[in-house]
Formats: C-alpha cells, sequence, structure tokens
C-alpha cells in the first residue's frame, strides 16, 4: 500500500456534496446507497484515508451521480465544470450555429456527449 499524496489538492466538489449530506444527519451506509457506492469507499472518501493515489477512477464512477443527486447538475465534459441541469439542456437543444465557433464547438459536444439530456430522453 501506497503512502497518501500531500498534494494540497482542492477536494472534489462531489465529496464535498457527500460531506454535506452526511453533516445534515445522513448515515455514510444512507448516501452511499443513494449513489450506488459501496460504503466502505465512501467511508474512506470522507475520513482521507482512502487508498488510491489519484480520485480519477472513482470520479469517473460516480462524481457524475453524486452532483446530479446532490445539486441537480452535470459535470460538463466540454465545459470541465458544473453546469445546472436546464444549462445542460439548454446546450443540448440549442440549434446549430456556424457564426460563433464557440457556440460551434459546444453543439458538436453536446450531440457525442453521453449526459445528454435530450438523448436520454429519446430513448426512454
Amino acid at each position: 500500500m501506497h503512502p497518501p499524496l500531500n498534494l494540497d489538492l482542492p477536494e472534489p466538489e462531489w465529496i464535498g456534496l457527500c460531506r454535506a449530506e452526511v453533516s445534515r444527519g445522513k448515515t455514510i451506509s444512507q448516501v452511499a446507497r443513494e449513489c450506488g457506492m459501496p460504503r466502505s469507499s465512501l467511508s474512506m472518501l470522507l475520513s482521507g484515508d482512502y487508498p488510491a493515489q489519484s480520485l480519477d477512477l472513482v470520479t469517473r464512477k460516480y462524481g457524475q451521480r453524486i452532483v446530479q443527486i446532490y445539486r441537480d447538475a452535470i459535470i460538463c465534459p466540454h465545459l470541465h465544470r458544473t453546469i445546472p441541469s436546464d444549462e445542460c439542456r439548454a446546450h443540448a437543444a440549442a440549434p446549430m450555429t456556424t457564426s460563433h465557433p464557440e457556440m460551434l464547438r459546444q453543439w458538436r459536444a453536446c450531440r457525442r456527449c453521453p449526459q445528454n439530456p435530450l438523448s436520454k430522453e429519446a430513448s426512454e
């Protein structure tokens, strides 16, 4: 087992959201069940004892779901930040434009995005 890295990196937003739910009175087991995460993993994440050298894998696996559950938001892979669900829906529903390069890049990214709310609605 490797010693934990002490890089003084900011805590990912989704861990803070889990921590806030626990501080509101939910148990770690309840929060883990809501997120679909093993209780022991969440416990180690909240206590700072998670054994992985990086949180990239666990962030990819659970971060999006946690942000969506507790903030009604999406981690936009194109913008590299959290945006409200209605803003995500507006980007996804926007018509293609050729006059603004950044808006065209956003439009293209939304078409390929696995989190596109419009493609999820069509498949239901």
